[in-house]
């Protein structure tokens, strides 16, 4: 089955093991080329990006942790049909770099944190956030749910689904989409938090969309 683009051009239906899978070692066993950015296997370059961990940040003085969009992986997100990398202003989001999305049917972004990090702080509820702004022209927001996940070391924590279209009709203003919360237990030895946002089960095309990346903060009473 090949999916049509509104510009006339065509990309294969990605495997079903996205949907499944998302976090699985079996995934990125099953599906090779998601470990590579933009180098090749077979003769072929990857059609997505696969988070670079070395843009991680460290906290600010809130313990607050800003995640760039580099850091995260994107479905189709090595594609420049689908999604470009832009400069940003780092005055209005203190992230340098953002990742636009230009038009795709198919929204898969994840990224993951080590535990360990959170460990000797006071608070051991975070909150997520998506930090994103939606242009003049963006579409596709108002019919198919995005759902939200999070997951520590293997186990969900929350899921939630909601239409942006409340987002969308505010353009070129940076907002922060709620991505879910997770709590730290004080027994923590290790592991990763695991998040992401998306859509793979509708055929709606969506775009006009820019990810600068996600902020992780305490949760307030």
């Amino acid at each position: 089955m090949v999916h049509v683009t509104p510009l006339g051009c065509s990309l294969p239906t990605p495997s079903s093991i996205y949907k499944s899978t998302t976090y699985s070692p079996q995934y990125k066993q099953q599906c090779p080329d998601r470990n590579m950015n933009s180098t090749q296997q077979n003769g072929h370059t990857s059609p997505h990006w696969e988070g670079n961990r070395s843009y991680m940040n460290d906290s600010d003085s809130s313990g607050s942790y800003r995640i760039p969009a580099r850091a995260l992986s994107i479905t189709w997100g090595n594609d420049p049909r689908y999604w470009q990398w832009i400069t940003l202003g780092e005055d209005e989001t203190q992230f340098s770099e953002g990742a636009m999305l230009q038009q795709v049917n198919w929204i898969e972004v994840t990224g993951k944190i080590n535990l360990l990090l959170f460990k000797k702080r006071v608070t051991t509820t975070y909150m997520i956030h998506y930090i994103v702004k939606f242009q003049v022209d963006a579409f596709g927001w108002h019919s198919a749910p995005i759902k939200f996940k999070v997951r520590v070391n293997g186990k969900e924590v929350f899921c939630h689904s909601m239409i942006l279209e409340s987002y969308r009709v505010k353009p070129d203003v940076w907002q922060e989409l709620p991505g879910g919360e997770f709590s730290v237990p004080n027994s923590i030895t290790g592991g990763n938090v695991e998040f992401g946002m998306f859509e793979v089960e509708s055929d709606w095309w969506k775009g006009s969309m820019v990810l600068a990346g996600i902020k992780i903060s305490p949760k307030t009473p």
